[in-house]
């Protein structure tokens, strides 16, 4: 027998938030609220504030190091990006977290060299390469905000 948790997820697949207590850190105001909008349609509690009852704890602007993504990896909460909402949102199920195009950068100075990275997707296909372009388009912006 599923836990009330899963039974409610199975139930609603348009509710990939179900049992997700967020807060979100480093956000402009108009961002934030987009975001916070997209979790609460899509079933999740904002936490309102960092604590026991957070989940995950989604971040803007902040790196990996940070303090509080740093308190948040050693407390156990689910350490995501915004990129995070918007893919499990369209798909209508939680995302893998751990994927590493879900992590805080770890400093807006990007890979050594990679300013004249060409990358190919021939051969790629759906959800790899959309993957791909995701990764390439967060490099890109990234390198803009230097």
């Amino acid at each position: 027998m599923l836990d009330s948790k899963q039974e409610l997820v199975y139930e609603n697949p348009s509710k990939p938030f179900v049992g997700v207590r967020f807060v979100l850190l480093g956000f402009d105001s108009i961002k934030k609220d987009k975001v916070r909008l997209k979790l609460l349609e899509g079933g999740g509690v904002d936490a309102c504030n960092y604590g026991p009852d957070c989940t995950h704890v989604i971040v803007d602007k902040l790196f990996y190091d940070d303090p509080i993504c740093v308190a948040a990896r050693r407390d156990g909460k689910t350490l995501v990006t915004d990129i995070w909402i918007d893919h499990s949102f369209d798909v209508g199920m939680p995302v893998d977290s751990t994927s590493v195009m879900y992590r805080p950068l770890r400093d807006l100075n990007g890979i050594p060299g990679a300013k004249s990275l060409i990358v190919c997707l021939t051969g790629y296909q759906r959800q790899d390469r959309d993957d791909i372009m995701v990764l390439a388009a967060t490099f890109y912006l990234t390198l803009l905000t230097q």
